[in-house]
């Protein structure tokens, strides 16, 4: 007779169990793998039902249409924001918004399409004309220049900036190229590159147009530098280079200065800006202050403060108030690093007068006459007055009126041509001027 043998016990309580947490955890693996990763119809449980309903209504892919140079994630870093948003709470407003906010595209049409695994923003745009020649032509009693310059303001489509040209002047020519890396996600600084070589004749003048110095030199500079904003109205930017500045011969030439001068750079600069736009323009507020070190290979050292400041401000519709000011010091005595007036942001010097330290300021009021699809135009009066102090021209005020007709071209966004004269009430004199496009 067959031995009968009973089953432990234990062992049966052992199986049951095991099957009970086998059971349970796929019951559970399957509501978490149905609740974060697939939320289609066709493989949601009951269980998992609620879930399900509250995926579908919100946003989970972007897609983008109509680009042809501008890379994808360029175009997606402003709009990803979106993703995770529910029907309810998304705002086509905010999604053109946000579609301009790149600079190189123009939104078309905004769409929801719906999808077993829930929404897709798809969004329709138009790229924006980011290719074009710049004229630069800048003229008036004692100078003239004319040039060139190309623009890319989508590089590579990666939102880039580049510009390359050429420029001709009565004291000789320049060639000049420059390219600035925009970062994609925020956070991170905008850093760029710049190339710049001259060969001309300088002369140095005093207000009545005498000239004091000529000497013809060969310029050569490169820099390398980053911007990063701080806060929305603050941000900094740090700048090392090298220059190299040579003479060369020249049968007219007199009071030249003893050698040329070889540098390496180093110019910290902080910036307070703010911006506003109504109907007629498009204003600004700004302050920056920079300090250079020029530390010399040849030649002499040098040390440099800059400060520069614009105020503009809609008073009544139509009518603003135009401030600029700007101040430069330079510490030394060499006449090679002498400049002219216009970082004192005025006019009613020559643009060859030459000075070592200047502080100037002008005050008006701009009235838009006119605007157009592409082109604004204003008027502008003001008050200009400036100190400025050179080695061979001493300490001296000058002050005067000054008027400009102004032409903004609205696409691309690029600074005014300008048509308009100064007088300067000391020397008495005159200045005629027409800018257009770039100052290089």
């Amino acid at each position: 007779m067959p031995e009968l043998r009973i089953i432990n016990p234990r062992l049966i309580s052992s199986f049951i169990f095991a099957v009970f947490l086998v059971s349970f955890s796929k019951t559970l693996f399957s509501q978490e793998n149905c609740s974060q990763t697939d939320c289609s119809l066709a493989n949601c449980s009951a269980n998992c039902s609620v879930n399900c309903s509250v995926n579908l209504d919100k946003i989970v892919n972007i897609e983008i249409t109509g680009l042809r140079r501008t890379r994808p994630h360029v175009a997606r870093y402003h709009l990803d924001k979106f993703l995770g948003q529910e029907r309810t709470a998304l705002d086509f407003d905010e999604v053109q918004a946000a579609v301009r906010e790149t600079g190189v595209l123009e939104p078309v049409k905004e769409e929801l399409i719906e999808t077993e695994n829930g929404l897709i923003l798809r969004v329709t745009v138009r790229e924006r004309w980011t290719i074009f020649p710049a004229p630069v032509v800048m003229g008036g009693i004692d100078d003239f220049r004319i040039g060139l310059v190309f623009l890319d303001t989508n590089a590579f489509g990666l939102r880039n900036n580049m510009a390359a040209g050429a420029m001709y002047e009565t004291s000789g020519w320049m060639l000049m190229g420059m390219y600035q890396f925009m970062p994609v996600r925020s956070g991170l600084p905008v850093w760029n590159t710049i190339f710049r070589y001259d060969r001309r004749e300088r002369q140095d003048l005093d207000r009545y147009e005498t000239v004091h110095r000529r000497y013809d030199i060969n310029r050569l500079r490169f820099s390398l530098g980053l911007t990063h904003s701080i806060t929305d109205f603050l941000s900094g930017s740090a700048n090392i280079g090298f220059s190299n500045i040579s003479l060369r011969e020249n049968a007219g030439s007199f009071n030249q200065p003893v050698h040329g001068a070889m540098h390496l750079s180093f110019n910290p600069v902080l910036s307070l800006h703010s911006g506003s736009r109504d109907n007629f323009f498009d204003s600004q507020q700004s302050i920056s202050v920079g300090y250079h070190y020029n530390f010399a290979i040849s030649g002499s050292s040098y040390h440099q403060l800059d400060f520069r400041g614009i105020f503009e401000r809609s008073i009544f519709p139509g009518w603003r108030v135009n401030i600029r000011s700007g101040a430069v010091w330079k510490s030394g005595d060499d006449p090679l690093f002498e400049g002219g007036p216009q970082r004192a942001q005025v006019d009613i010097l020559p643009s060859r007068f030459s000075a070592r330290h200047y502080a100037g300021l002008s005050a008006g009021i701009e009235r838009h006459i006119v605007r157009f699809n592409w082109v604004t135009l204003s008027v502008l009066g003001s008050w200009q007055a400036v100190f400025s102090y050179g080695p061979i021209l001493g300490r001296q005020f000058d002050q005067g009126p000054a008027g400009q007709l102004r032409f903004y071209i609205n696409r691309p966004n690029i600074p005014p041509v300008g048509i308009g004269a100064a007088y300067n009430i000391y020397s008495r004199r005159f200045r005629a001027a027409l800018s257009i496009g770039i100052d290089l």
